[in-house]
């Protein structure tokens, strides 16, 4: 285990491991004000527009099954990193997006991108802490997430309010490089070489689909 932080090291990691994990789920809370307007702009189907919705959540499912062994032979900064740059650019992508049927496959990619922030937070904080420590950074990391599904909504008809839906997934695409800038300068890797899985990683990704 690496050697716990500091306190002020502590506020830190609860911010940006907050921000990390909320950071999928803020992708779907934030544009569901620009479902109307994206149906309208793209001149289709609302039932398509929402398909969108159900594409990042199976992203979001498969990703949070993909993450875990990715982070366990390969370290929690890299795959986290990259996850992030990701989802950034699949934001602008989708921002610049004409065809609702290319929206559900980049919503798709955004949210398997995206859910390596939910699992790899938590694993960071395992690499970190232990016993009553963990919990209570557990609980913190909790109240932080607790805050982004009740103003992300407000955040994204406010954004609807004064620019195009394209806005939204503009400010996501912002947040994704700047998540991706914090972890490269301040958030160190956390698993060692030496506690790091060998073999197949099709094989771990198996077992985690056999549970």
């Amino acid at each position: 285990m690496a050697s716990k932080p500091n306190l002020i090291k502590r506020i830190w990691l609860v911010f940006i491991l907050g921000t990390i994990s909320a950071t999928g789920p803020l992708s779907i809370d934030l544009y569901l004000p620009a479902l109307p307007e994206m149906t309208k702009n793209l001149q289709t189907q609302a039932s398509l527009v929402q398909l969108s919705l159900s594409a990042c959540l199976l992203g979001l499912a498969v990703g949070q099954l993909i993450s875990g062994p990715l982070s366990d032979k390969y370290g929690r900064k890299k795959p986290l990193m990259l996850g992030f740059l990701i989802f950034g650019m699949v934001s602008l992508l989708i921002a610049a997006s004409h065809s609702v049927y290319f929206l559900i496959a980049l919503r798709f990619i955004q949210g398997l991108a995206g859910a390596s922030g939910q699992v790899l937070s938590r694993a960071i904080a395992s690499d970190l802490f232990s016993g009553p420590l963990l919990t209570k950074f557990y609980a913190m990391l909790s109240a932080v997430n607790g805050i982004f599904p009740v103003i992300s909504p407000i955040i994204g008809g406010y954004i609807i309010k004064y620019v195009e839906w394209q806005g939204v997934f503009i400010l996501l695409a912002i947040i994704g490089f700047l998540v991706t800038i914090a972890i490269w300068m301040g958030v160190g890797e956390t698993l060692p070489l030496a506690n790091r899985i060998t073999g197949s990683l099709l094989i771990q990704l198996l077992k985690c689909l056999s549970f």
